[in-house]
């Protein structure tokens, strides 16, 4: 009778596991984006400030034929700044995402090491033919000579 207990939980437990899987698999399918974090880009031509914990993102774009020449520069905070030395691996990124919010591309804008000076970026990018928002997202680490280190980030996908 233990015998077929313990089979009979054993099947159990793999069809949840069976199950579970499925539906994690699913939801790393519809990754969006909120209402909040996201920025139109209905318009041809459009010049914008969008502010993160630690950067600001002064950008223009303007659309033609299915692509956006998106360009600008990333400012850096007050207290990173002030608190450290030196950047390292900070990357730049935009993501667009259709009229729900759903991600539909990510690409790189800009990456840098070094020092805390605005970085300029330009790209010419062929958009998804759906894209109606874009949202920006951001890494990085800042040291004071080495001494202290402190990442930082944003990224708006849920």
């Amino acid at each position: 009778m233990r015998t077929g207990l313990l089979f009979l939980s054993s099947v159990i437990a793999v069809a949840f596991f069976i199950s579970a899987s499925q539906i994690i698999v699913a939801d790393a399918d519809a990754q969006s984006v909120s209402a909040a974090d996201r920025l139109s880009i209905e318009q041809p031509r459009y010049s914008g400030r969008w502010k993160g914990n630690d950067i600001t993102v002064e950008y223009s774009y303007s659309k033609d034929q299915g692509q956006m020449d998106l360009s600008g520069n990333v400012r850096f905070s007050y207290s990173l700044i002030m608190g450290y030395t030196d950047l390292r691996n900070f990357r730049l990124g935009a993501i667009f995402l259709d009229q729900n919010g759903k991600v539909l591309e990510e690409i790189g804008l800009a990456a840098n090491r070094g020092s805390f000076n605005p970085i300029p970026f330009d790209r010419r990018i062929n958009l998804p033919s759906n894209a109606v928002f874009m949202a920006f997202s951001y890494q990085g680490t800042a040291t004071d000579m080495g001494r202290d280190n402190t990442s930082f980030w944003f990224s708006p996908i849920h």
